[in-house]
């Protein structure tokens, strides 16, 4: 059973400049541990951000941290157009992370993952016959589709962002990359992220039965 993230008197100390609320902070450590624990993303890829309520400050993941790894030390803190507020510097992805999030007001938190079944998904959706998503509404009509472009640019974040801009677009799938997963709050976006996995993993793993079958 996984123990409650809850902050020591030091890192208390250490975060009182911080305006983020002490929930939010125990939210955020705890789905970084669970995307690690889930197989939903690898070594320091992928990272998550959360907007502080009331405020146009969010709250990233640090540079080159893996996600299982995350402590309360490292969380950057940064505006919305990405102006670095406290002495943890943001990961990679901070203009996607960025960008998404000023997309729509009821996006509040961003998941950047590198799952692999949602993400070989992506590669062939655009290849299916039409109809073959009838028994998957949820990842038919709720995923959208983003071209490769490098990561860490500002051509990627803009890429990424723009399908949300349809209210019934959840979840970006990048091209030879990831995914990335919007709720109105951290956990909202990872049972998302979580549930599009699961059936991805069982759209792909049907496909590859039927396939056996067929050939026999």
């Amino acid at each position: 059973m996984n123990r409650p993230y809850v902050l020591n008197r030091t890192s208390e100390e250490k975060m009182r400049k911080n305006p983020a609320p002490k929930k939010l902070i125990e939210d955020f450590l705890e789905i970084s541990h669970r995307l690690r624990q889930g197989g939903l993303t690898f070594g320091a890829g992928g990272g998550i951000s959360a907007r502080i309520p009331r405020s146009s400050k969010v709250l990233i993941k640090g540079w080159e941290v893996a996600s299982e790894d995350a402590r309360e030390k490292d969380i950057s803190l940064v505006d919305l157009e990405g102006k670095q507020l406290n002495h943890v510097k943001p990961c990679l992805e901070t203009h996607l992370h960025l960008e998404t999030l000023k997309v729509r007001e009821d996006i509040r938190a961003v998941i950047h993952a590198h799952s692999p079944y949602l993400t070989s998904f992506g590669k062939v959706k655009k290849h299916l016959p039409k109809g073959r998503l009838r028994n998957y509404p949820f990842l038919n009509l709720s995923t959208d589709f983003a071209p490769y472009a490098d990561p860490g640019s500002k051509e990627l974040a803009h890429s990424v962002a723009g399908p949300f801009r349809k209210e019934e677009v959840i979840c970006v799938i990048m091209e030879d990359h990831g995914v990335t997963v919007v709720g109105a709050d951290l956990f909202k976006a990872y049972y998302r992220l979580d549930i599009l996995e699961g059936m991805a993993k069982t759209f792909i793993l049907t496909e590859i039965l039927l396939e056996t079958i067929k050939n026999k």
